[in-house]
């Protein structure tokens, strides 16, 4: 068994581009460029979406299977808006949006957390899986049981969004004198 195996991550950040001279007129471009949520078909001030994959190999080991060695993989995107022309606007508001922009990729993280989280306990429930007298009944264990970890953490993954209202509660609210 590989007991040193880990998950694979691998993060990719990018922005997409916002401008103007007023918080309201940015306010207005992040709700028209904003990311779109894939299944929600809703537009978002930022995004991270992740994608978690698994394969492991087996090996008979007298009359029994076992894991010999395990890939987890987590891709991970994080995506947020960067104001191209924040410098022609008021210094209030070159400071709000500071303070935002820095809540809000602090509320990506907490994605990207969960992500983690999902990845770690995935690849442990692999790594420590017992054995089986057959190949076919214990790669079905594995996959389905690989697959309602990933559920749970996808379940905690949109509960963070409502407990946080999709970070507003975190102070991701630009202009923050303006309900979105």
């Amino acid at each position: 068994m590989d007991a040193g195996a880990a998950p694979i991550i691998k993060r990719k950040n990018s922005t997409y581009d916002v401008s103007g001279e007023t918080p309201a007129a940015v306010r207005a471009q992040i709700d028209i460029h904003g990311p779109m949520h894939p299944t929600k078909k809703k537009r978002y001030d930022g995004i991270t979406e992740w994608d978690l994959n698994w394969k492991y190999q087996m090996s008979r080991r007298g009359k029994i299977w076992i894991v010999t060695s395990r890939t987890v993989t987590l891709d991970i995107r994080v995506k947020v808006p960067q104001w191209t022309d924040r410098k022609k606007a008021p210094p209030l508001a070159q400071r709000q949006w500071k303070i935002y922009q820095t809540n809000l990729i602090r509320h990506e993280q907490g994605h990207v957390n969960i992500a983690v989280r999902a990845a770690h306990a995935i690849d442990k429930y692999i790594g420590t899986y017992g054995g089986a007298s057959s190949v076919e009944h214990m790669r079905a264990n594995i996959d389905r049981n690989a697959k309602l970890i990933l559920e749970k953490f996808r379940k905690y993954d949109t509960s963070y969004d409502k407990r946080t209202r999709h970070g507003m509660t975190q102070g991701a609210k630009f202009p923050n004198n303006l309900a979105k």
